[in-house]
């Protein structure tokens, strides 16, 4: 065990010879403050962290919607044209598209009311978590 001369070393002025309580709790509050700090640099270093991922999430769903949206307005324009082409008037088969489109888009939302919704839900709940429990 050490010496408690050592041990109180930091705590006695350079001209008396016990610990001085003032310069213990001066000590107390430099290292609380000290971990305060530190605490409050951890947190903000967590939080930003925590806003890159979701900043990467948003801009990974923004152009994979980008991509997709890309994808099914020239699927329907190339719909469009084949209905025309088989009626014989392209406004006809623009109409019939638009049709479809409106039909499949229903059938979306229904199924994502009744369904989908409250999974998505969940799963997004679950990750947040997920993302929690592997931090602490």
């Amino acid at each position: 065990m050490a010496d408690p001369e050592e041990r109180y070393a930091r705590y006695i002025r350079p001209d008396e010879e016990n610990p001085d309580v003032g310069l213990y709790m001066q000590a107390v509050t430099d290292e609380a403050k000290a971990w305060f700090e530190a605490q409050k640099a951890v947190t903000r270093l967590e939080a930003s962290e925590q806003l890159g991922r979701l900043s990467g999430m948003v801009m990974l769903g923004a152009v994979v919607g980008l991509i997709v949206t890309v994808a099914l307005m020239l699927w329907f324009v190339a719909l469009a044209l084949w209905f025309g082409q088989m009626l014989g008037n392209n406004a006809l088969g623009f109409l019939l598209a638009g049709a479809v489109f409106l039909a499949v888009g229903s059938v979306f939302f229904l199924v994502w009311r009744s369904v989908l919704r409250d999974k998505v839900t969940l799963a997004v709940i679950n990750a947040i978590h997920a993302d929690e429990d592997e931090v602490h």
